[in-house]
């Protein structure tokens, strides 16, 4: 049976933008032996940079609120314009940092003094590595249309997120915390549901046994729901423990040698 792989990007596939070539290389290979391979990341596609040089099978976005395989949407799940309002009318009322994150650009709400300069140190650093992320106008350049592409939030802090940094969400709303920052996204939509969505477009479980490879928290979904679930050696304690293997750090190999391990190479 042929395997289709889920990764993470930040820790997994790659670290702020750097790719090991070994992971290009086995990549590569596994797709020759006719399994197939796909990003499945947190991050929405406005927030994401181009992923077209890895010649991926699919790419899932937004914590599985966005799922693209062999060029088409296999699921598209917007908030709505009227969802995005009250989730921000939510975070405005807990006074905390916020990005709009969509599936073209993305939106941040950063109002306190001391958060703006940690802002912008991080934003600093994630120019000097190409990466979008937090690079985005602030929420009050938003148009309607604007919040119409809008998939999930995310939040930040100046210490680590609990399951406490964001109570009393709206009703059909959970929100996972990933150390400085945390999501925000719809109850039942995961990376684990975008998984199971593209193998269901491929033929079905009896077609495609299913990989993931993950690092932290918000893998943890697709991690446990995979047939193989691959925690990096560079992943937190939730991914270990989710996880069926663990495999080296991402700057020790780490893809490669999983992809060796599970005989996809």
């Amino acid at each position: 049976m042929k395997t289709v792989v889920f990764l993470d990007l930040d820790g997994t596939f790659w670290e702020w933008g750097v790719v090991p070539p070994s992971a290009v290389d086995a990549i590569a290979r596994a797709q020759a032996n006719g399994h197939k391979v796909l990003t499945n990341t947190g991050r929405t596609r406005g927030e994401t940079r181009d992923l077209s040089a890895y010649h991926l099978d699919g790419r899932c976005y937004g914590a599985g609120s966005e799922v693209i395989l062999d060029g088409r949407h296999v699921v598209d799940e917007r908030l709505g314009v009227q969802t995005a309002h009250l989730l921000e009318s939510y975070l405005r009322g807990i006074d905390i940092a916020y990005l709009a994150e969509g599936s073209e650009r993305c939106y941040k709400a950063i109002y306190k003094p001391e958060e703006v300069a940690r802002v912008e140190e991080a934003l600093a650093f994630a120019r000097a590595q190409g990466d979008p992320f937090l690079d985005c106008p602030d929420v009050s350049e938003m148009s309607e249309a604007d919040y119409e592409q809008i998939y999930k939030y995310s939040v930040f802090s100046l210490q680590d997120t609990t399951p406490d940094t964001c109570p009393n969400l709206p009703e059909g709303f959970v929100f996972t915390p990933l150390g400085p920052a945390g999501e925000i996204t719809r109850a039942g939509i995961t990376k684990a549901t975008a998984m199971e969505a593209v193998r269901e477009a491929l033929g079905g479980a009896g077609q495609w046994r299913t990989m993931a490879l993950g690092d932290s928290n918000n893998d943890v979904p697709m991690l446990r729901a995979a047939d193989v679930g691959v925690c990096m050696g560079n992943g937190n304690d939730a991914a270990r423990a989710a996880a069926d293997w663990v495999t080296t750090a991402i700057d020790e190999d780490g893809l490669a040698r999983a992809f060796e391990h599970f005989g996809l190479i």
